[in-house]
């Protein structure tokens, strides 16, 4: 390891045995909700590798009062910058994949400091992979693979949806009021996202975990293998979704999966862009009639859509509407002048 002065080697350390925790936290099996201590412990794992950095390279990383040199003290120390001063700080006008990865876990935080959604740990163990590997990666250019976790962790044994009394109580969570919040934050996060850094490792990591046949006593291959999803090899890739087609459970098939009815697009408006007085009958009306994505009521062609935003359920005699028509209209509608243009001045 390279020799360092004292006040990084501690904050390195610190740093260190916080990721350490947090996987420790994410693995054990009698973990109740493992993503929230996981989220914590990186989040302190993370700003003291960024406060280790900027100890390194003299940069002053303590909050100055306004308009004064004078520092914030708390219990008698300078005040140092949280997490989100140090994202804005290192990566300056960078913007890459880990960097929205460690956006989203911030604001995660804060929605779920005070409640209990254990059923949350299956909606975003992506992420939670990518923060950690993330980590992994930063630390070890930056310092050197000396401070590598590598040595420190193994591939954990996890038993998914074995048990049905688990199953049932996630259910119960995924339906209830303060898990819909959540999802709608995770929701709005990931929609905002471009489609390269929604796909990039480096934002949400994505693995197949694929059964290996015609095993051999003298194999000396390890018992499990990872094969990240890589976009420049889309043959491969698509071979491997093949197979894990084949071996996931059956699944019941469900009539236009991922689609949303008009009411639901509007909550997602009015709560996202504060719009109080958006509803489905008449603004979310105009918005549809303005990009022309549908037909009106009564029209001989009511399938002519624009299928990336809408499509017709010929079952109900209605349309519904994709998440892509959300994320383009909170897009559109983030603009003032583009709001009343289309919604008028009383939006």
């Amino acid at each position: 390891m390279p020799r360092l002065p004292k006040k990084v080697r501690e904050l390195l350390t610190k740093s260190r045995d916080s990721a350490i925790l947090a996987v420790d936290i994410y693995n054990k099996p009698s973990t109740k909700f493992r993503s929230y201590g996981f989220i914590v412990m990186m989040n302190i794992a993370w700003t003291s590798l960024f406060l280790a950095i900027f100890e390194r390279d003299g940069i002053k990383y303590h909050y100055k009062k306004p308009n004064s040199n004078r520092y914030y003290y708390v219990d008698g120390e300078k005040k140092a910058w949280d997490i989100s001063k140090c994202v804005k700080e290192y990566f300056k006008e960078q913007n890459p994949p880990s960097r929205e990865n460690l956006k989203f876990f911030v604001g995660l935080r804060n929605q779920i400091e005070h409640k209990f959604l254990p059923a949350l740990d299956l909606e975003i163990c992506g992420e939670c992979q990518a923060l950690l590997l993330n980590y992994e990666k930063l630390i070890t250019q930056e310092f050197g693979q000396g401070f590598s976790l590598n040595e420190s962790l193994a591939i954990p044994l996890q038993l998914v949806s074995i048990n049905p009394n688990w199953r049932n109580q996630v259910l119960k969570e995924i339906q209830s009021r303060e898990y819909l919040t959540i999802k709608e934050y995770v929701d709005t996060f990931r929609n905002s996202l471009d489609d390269v850094v929604w796909d990039n490792p480096e934002y949400s990591f994505k693995v197949f975990l694929i059964p290996k046949i015609g095993n051999r006593k003298s194999s000396s291959d390890l018992a499990i293998e990872f094969v990240p999803y890589d976009q420049s090899k889309p043959e491969e890739m698509k071979e491997y979704k093949r197979i894990t087609a084949i071996i996931k459970e059956k699944q019941v098939p469900v009539v236009n999966p991922g689609k949303l009815k008009p009411g639901e697009v509007a909550e997602r408006i009015k709560k996202t862009l504060n719009i109080p007085k958006f509803d489905a009958s008449f603004k979310h009306a105009q918005c549809w009639k303005y990009y022309g994505i549908r037909p009106e009521h009564g029209s001989e062609n009511p399938e002519k859509t624009d299928t990336r935003y809408c499509h017709y359920d010929a079952a109900h005699n209605d349309y519904v509407y994709t998440e892509e028509w959300v994320k383009f209209l909170i897009s559109e509608l983030s603009d003032a002048q583009k709001r009343r243009e289309i919604l008028g001045t009383e939006s």
